[in-house]
């Protein structure tokens, strides 16, 4: 352990020796809400915790870049009409595995995500960690980009083949064999590895001479289809024939995700070199 404290003591002493601008560390909690091809979508049932940890090198007190790591869940319930719809959590008797088509066209997905981003803050007043008086708060922008990383979640609802395999008699439902790709994956089998653009506005405020916090919405853009384990949705709907129709264009990617944070941020070190931390360490 005391080997781990020189080591650490180390690196933050190198960088107080040539501080001249100021950095802080922080962690985040929060909520997460997605929107995309998923019709009526139960926004209540469809927000899932957040957490995360920062670090912000304060160029002056108007700029600031930021890298962060977040990990949590995505989820929503809703619809999605004309399409063939089975949930995951029903378990058919027949051999391969046959399921019948959700009537209600209900849909829902649940992931769990990990991302990585580096933003660009703006403060629209001069701000400073430490200072108790005008420069203590300030709203900012911030503008960046990430990767968005989700296992396949094999779970949830999925797509089937649009042709029956057991034809309906009387008042039992026809039976369909799920959509599978070439590699025979059903479409809540997917990892999703996208890049991702956050666009957000918050608020910083300082609470002590050593800790602030911070408040923010963030929008992001992704550049995946299949968050939602809908791939290309459109060439799913109304299909005809043995398959399903060609992929459509890049267009119809409109899997969005937004998180509202609150941060508790801690100052490592200040302009002059002044190392809290370092200290703290030191008198260990």
């Amino acid at each position: 352990m005391k080997k781990l404290i020189v080591v650490i003591m180390f690196i933050i002493s190198a960088g107080c020796v040539v501080a001249q601008h100021t950095a802080d560390l922080g962690v985040q909690l929060g909520a997460a809400t997605y929107w995309g091809n998923i019709q009526k979508v139960n926004t209540l049932k469809s927000i899932t915790p957040v957490v995360g940890v920062l670090g912000r090198w304060n160029f002056n007190k108007r700029l600031a870049i930021r890298g962060q790591l977040l990990t949590g869940n995505l989820s929503a319930d809703g619809f999605y009409q004309g399409a063939l719809i089975a949930q995951s959590g029903y378990r058919p008797t027949l051999t391969p595995p046959q399921f019948p088509m959700d009537p209600k066209y209900v849909y829902n997905f649940k992931r769990t995500i990990q991302t990585a981003e580096a933003l660009l803050e703006f403060n629209f007043r001069s701000y400073k960690m430490g200072k108790m008086n005008k420069e203590a708060f300030t709203p900012f922008l911030s503008l960046g980009l990430g990767t968005f990383y989700s296992r396949a979640p094999r779970m949830g609802s999925f797509i089937l083949d649009p042709i029956a395999t057991t034809p309906a008699i009387g008042a039992n439902p026809a039976y369909y064999l799920p959509y599978v790709d070439v590699n025979g994956k059903k479409t809540n089998g997917f990892d999703v590895l996208t890049l991702i653009i956050p666009v957000g506005v918050g608020l910083k405020f300082n609470i002590t001479k050593r800790l602030g916090g911070m408040a923010e919405v963030i929008v992001r853009k992704t550049f995946s289809d299949n968050i939602d384990n809908l791939n290309d949705p459109a060439r799913y709907v109304n299909a005809a024939g043995p398959s399903y129709s060609a992929a459509k264009t890049g267009l119809n990617n409109t899997d969005w995700y937004a998180t509202l944070t609150v941060s508790l941020i801690y100052q490592l070190w200040d302009e002059k070199g002044n190392c809290a931390l370092y200290d703290k360490l030191r008198k260990r």
